[in-house]
């Protein structure tokens, strides 16, 4: 698994529904030889083309478990393949089901958390149709505006035009599930469906701008980056800091709002210091010590 907590976690593979879909994932739950039963459960959403059992979605369901936390954790519609045939709005809908899979299994608290690309489908969802049973919003690494980065500084402006115009002609020929390549770094491509491209990307219709759903929530929200995650592939840079301080700016009916800056581990790229890599048991720990401070708090041990 890559992740193991020092003690003692039992986990269990799932499935549920959602919009016909079966989402497969796993869940972390803490030791009952160690713990009592945990009130709350974190519900991880990972990023683009990513797995439940890799990065932080896999750090996190490991070590909050080890804390006294449930966590469950599945592929989205966005993970591996299938992100490239995928809508944000099935990613969002898939929220819902997760959440309802937590409550089926006697969880009363919903930690919502999403890393990358997971935090403007979290923020989506608990803006648009908020859930009673989330009590805070977790962000990594986090989104505010996945069109407009990928305009400014995956692509830049003319490629980024020139790319979406390909897009909505294919759409408009009913041709969207024509297979194109996104080169948004040297020698890296995101592979995409035209259809999928706009879904996520399009500056004029994407739902992943997501600044006025932010807005609307209405409970605790932890932001947390490293400092050395910044963006750029084609374009100018978007330094993670800028779009922390938007998404604590637009959070204007939330009771708290708190940045969480990790410090850079000595080497890593942007993209490690985006997987927030060495730095796994510091993320964790200031997650728990949030979490407690809004009334989260860890199950106790025995």
């Amino acid at each position: 698994m890559g992740y193991l907590p020092k003690t003692g976690v039992s986990f269990e593979l799932i499935e549920f529904q959602s919009g016909g879909r079966t989402v497969q994932g796993g869940i972390f739950v803490p030791d009952p030889k160690l713990f009592h039963e945990p009130g709350t459960a974190v519900v991880l959403v990972h990023g683009v083309e990513g797995y439940w059992y890799a990065g932080p979605t896999m750090f996190l369901g490991c070590y909050l478990a080890e804390s006294g936390y449930a966590a469950l954790a599945y592929n989205g519609a966005h993970s591996g393949e299938s992100f490239r045939t995928s809508k944000f709005e099935a990613a969002v809908e898939e929220v819902g089901a997760a959440i309802a899979f937590a409550r089926a299994r006697g969880f009363e608290n919903i930690f919502l958390a999403g890393h990358s690309l997971g935090t403007p489908i979290i923020e989506y969802y608990q803006g648009d149709n908020p859930s009673p049973f989330v009590k805070a919003l977790g962000v990594y690494g986090p989104h505010i505006d996945i069109p407009s980065v990928t305009k400014e500084s995956l692509l830049g402006a003319d490629l980024y035009e020139k790319f979406a115009a390909e897009c909505r002609s294919l759409v408009a020929s009913g041709k969207g599930d024509e297979i194109k390549f996104l080169p948004f770094r040297e020698g890296k491509v995101i592979i995409t469906s035209a259809k999928t491209f706009l879904s996520y990307r399009d500056v004029e219709t994407s739902k992943a701008a997501v600044e006025q759903m932010i807005a609307h929530i209405k409970v605790p929200l932890l932001i947390v980056y490293d400092r050395a995650d910044n963006i750029q592939g084609k374009g100018t840079i978007t330094r993670r800091e800028t779009i922390a301080a938007r998404i604590k700016e637009s959070a204007v009916n939330c009771p708290r709002a708190d940045i969480v800056v990790i410090p850079s581990h000595p080497g890593n790229s942007s993209f490690q210091a985006h997987l927030f890599l060495d730095n796994e048991r510091t993320v964790t720990q200031e997650t728990v010590k949030w979490l407690t401070s809004v009334g989260l708090a860890p199950a106790r041990a025995l």
